[in-house]
C-alpha cells in the first residue's frame, strides 16, 4: 500500500486533450528530514514540489 499518490497531470502541447500515462512512471523522488516537502519527477521531464499536509 503506497503512502500517498500524486497524479501528473500531462496534457498534449498541441490539443490540450490529457496524452496516455500507461507508459510514464516516477523517475526521481527527493525529499529532506523534518520536512513535508516533496520533489517528484516522472519520465516525461515534468517536476513536481509538492507539499504534504
Amino acid at each position: 500500500m503506497p503512502a500517498l499518490s500524486f497524479k501528473f497531470n500531462n496534457p498534449d502541447p498541441l490539443s490540450g486533450h490529457e496524452m496516455d500515462e500507461s507508459t510514464q512512471f516516477i523517475s526521481s523522488v527527493c525529499w529532506r528530514g523534518q520536512s513535508n516537502t516533496l520533489l517528484a519527477a516522472n519520465s516525461t521531464g515534468n517536476i513536481k514540489i509538492l507539499e504534504m499536509v
